[in-house]
């Protein structure tokens, strides 16, 4: 055990107390120091982290362990909320060794942001270090990749005078007063404005993690907090995908022009090497950089201490078990039901939850969930169940009033009257329902199962779960109906095609492909042989009719829509420039479709120049009411221009950065 060690000063990095034990100790060589430290002489330092922790601990004594020093003396708490639990431990192992795997593990490999070879200090922190310790310190908050700014004094990082060249790799950096004594301090880097108070503001962001606990926190929870934060603003929609095209605009837009580009992170378009779309859809995607993470929580207006205290995403109906809906089950409204079956309504895109108890009962609910009391809410009962059912039975036993029944059970009384005509079986009901299927039958031959079942559904319930065998004999099966369905789909579809031929014997097969394309294409998939025989042959191109001249006409659109945008953009009441308009205005049929783009490139450069989204169409509309509140009273109340343009207040949340910067510019 060594005698003496040069503990470190708050948020010294480790690189820096050996440095100072170097020098206090005496020793000429540092391969002796290594010696002493280590027990190797081919131990090659790492500014930010370290090696051969383990060796270097157990030199030190009971005072020290690898986890303290990695939380307090080096900046891997910078990067530790941003990997997983697997790579942390792996972490842990590499610096406890020679520490080989350590920065493709940290994400830092596959990316251009700037990693910091060389020693940086602020020269407020050295005055104040010297004034209080009597020497100078290398601080680990001065040596995060990308971050130049000291978070304490918001003063530009100075690279510290080292001739590297002729420096020993296995060699220590000690910051000397009697070096920074002789510096004069000129920056000499050209500041933006809007970018100094950015990076400031990341700074001081990446400081506080660097003391922050890191003990329970890794990607896995960083990822749910994500997940969180893009519901709560909206830029996730109901089927829990991701609003990637907007999160992409609005993102870029937050920040100062060229921020991201001098930092590598501009996000160009949507694609499988965007960062951003990695990081907040897919938290098993390597390699994201840490200070990416810093911009993205810039983005969602979080600073370190708000981002932790915000509560993860547990999904659309919140983190199970889900309780059981089951009144008549004696596990009513407990936890008891481990999952939730996840569907979406096509056209609605609305999503709905099926949970399914072990006695039977299933309910549905519609979600997203907005607060944890809507777990006790139902939405509709798809199966009540053995319990349920044994209930019910029971309580009709002791001649209970369906009013009573339906208030015990939590259903309603037109369900109990239902389900009681079911019940109430007897030998005159049933001959009575089946005299009425039979004249039903009578009077359509041709009727199926399902015409019947939606016509009198009280009666074929009764049947179905009373006289299931007699229903079965006298009423088309499902399979009946569906081959039913088919004879005389392909009747009434030959029928169409035929008599068309025959009332115009010169039509074409495009014609009557256009004019009965349902029937057209249902014969060719399911009767090729009689289609093929009966519908007229094709035509044969005729290679003499001259082709269109699209370059000629794709000048002509494109002037064409140069003399009309103009005018629509002037129109007394705003309408949204897009693709349609054009077609509707110019009656030009090619415009609202994408089959002819590659021929008029002309045309189709300039509709995606000046087409507008429906969030650029909310911003020019806010626009022009600025300009005339402006005009008016040199004042802005954007609530008054959220209400006359009839936006939503989430929608126009997402506007109210481009306005502030329309208002600026003004």
């Amino acid at each position: 055990m060594l005698p003496f060690f040069t503990d470190p000063y708050p948020n010294e990095l480790l690189y820096s107390a050996i440095s100072r034990y170097h020098f206090y100790n005496g020793n000429v060589s540092f391969v002796d120091t290594l010696e002493e430290l280590f027990g190797s002489r081919t131990v090659v330092p790492i500014i930010e982290f370290g090696s051969h922790l383990s060796n270097f601990v157990q030199n030190l004594g009971s005072g020290y362990s690898v986890e303290k020093i990695l939380s307090k003396n080096t900046i891997y708490p910078f990067f530790a909320p941003f990997i997983t639990k697997a790579k942390q431990r792996k972490v842990s192992e590499d610096v406890e060794n020679d520490a080989r795997g350590l920065r493709g593990r940290l994400g830092t490999l596959p990316t251009k942001i700037d990693s910091k070879k060389e020693i940086f200090f602020c020269k407020e922190c050295v005055s104040e270090d010297i004034a209080r310790y009597g020497e100078p310190y290398i601080h680990r908050e001065h040596h995060l990749p990308a971050i130049y700014y000291c978070p304490h004094h918001e003063q530009r990082l100075i690279k510290y005078p080292v001739d590297y060249k002729n420096h020993s790799r296995y060699g220590y950096i000690r910051l000397d007063k009697r070096v920074l004594d002789t510096l004069k301090f000129q920056d000499t880097v050209d500041e933006i404005k809007e970018h100094r108070e950015v990076e400031i503001k990341l700074s001081q962001m990446a400081f506080k993690l660097l003391n922050t606990s890191i003990q329970n926190i890794s990607f896995e929870v960083t990822f749910n907090k994500y997940r969180a934060l893009l519901r709560e603003n909206n830029w996730i929609m109901k089927n829990s995908a991701v609003k990637q095209a907007e999160l992409l605009k609005a993102f870029n837009a937050k920040f100062p022009k060229g921020f991201l580009e001098r930092f590598n992170s501009h996000l160009r378009g949507m694609g499988t090497n965007n960062w951003l779309q990695s990081t907040v859809t897919n938290y098993k995607r390597q390699g994201i950089h840490p200070f990416r993470h810093l911009l993205l929580l810039y983005f969602f207006n979080q600073d370190i201490d708000s981002f932790l205290k915000v509560k993860e995403d547990e999904g659309p109906f919140g983190k199970g078990p889900w309780p059981c809906l089951n009144i008549a089950a004696s596990h009513y409204k407990e936890l008891v039901i481990p999952k939730v079956s996840i569907t979406k309504r096509e056209k609605t895109d609305v999503i709905i939850g099926k949970f399914k108890c072990c006695c039977g009962f299933e309910y549905t609910r519609t979600g997203p969930e907005k607060a944890e009391s809507e777990k006790l809410i139902r939405s509709r009962i798809t199966a009540y169940g053995d319990v349920w059912e044994a209930k019910f039975n029971e309580l009709v036993n002791l001649n209970m009033r369906p009013e009573d029944i339906a208030l015990a059970l939590g259903i309603s009384e037109s369900t109990v009257r239902n389900k009681l005509s079911v019940n109430n079986k007897s030998p005159e009901r049933t001959e009575a329902y089946r005299a009425k299927l039979s004249e039903w039958l009578d009077k359509n031959p041709t009727g199926s199962r399902k015409q019947f079942q939606t016509e009198f559904k009280k009666l074929f319930t009764y049947l179905y779960k009373n006289d299931t065998d007699w229903l079965d004999r006298n009423l088309p099966s499902k399979r009946d109906d569906l081959s039913r369905n088919i004879e005389e789909r392909l009747a009434q579809y030959r029928t169409q095609i035929l008599k068309e031929i025959e009332s115009r014997p010169t039509i074409t097969r495009t014609d009557l492909w256009k004019q009965f394309h349902r029937a057209c294409k249902w014969l060719h998939e399911n009767d090729l042989e009689w289609f093929e025989t009966n519908m007229p042959s094709p035509v044969q191109n005729n290679k003499n009719v001259p082709a269109v001249d699209w370059e000629a006409r794709d000048e002509e659109y494109y002037n064409r829509i140069q003399q009309i945008y103009p005018k629509l953009l002037k129109l007394e009441k705003p309408v949204r420039i897009t693709k349609k308009l054009f077609s509707k205005h110019l009656e030009i049929e090619a415009l609202s479709n994408n089959r002819h783009t590659a021929k008029l490139p002309k045309t189709t450069a300039l509709l995606s120049e000046i087409t507008e989204s429906v969030q650029d169409f909310r911003i020019r509309r806010c626009c022009l009411i600025i300009d005339k509140m402006l005009e008016k009273n040199g004042i802005v109340y954007f609530e008054k221009v959220r209400e006359v343009c009839a936006i939503e207040s989430k929608n126009f949340k997402k506007i109210r950065y481009y306005l502030e910067e329309y208002i600026s510019k003004k």
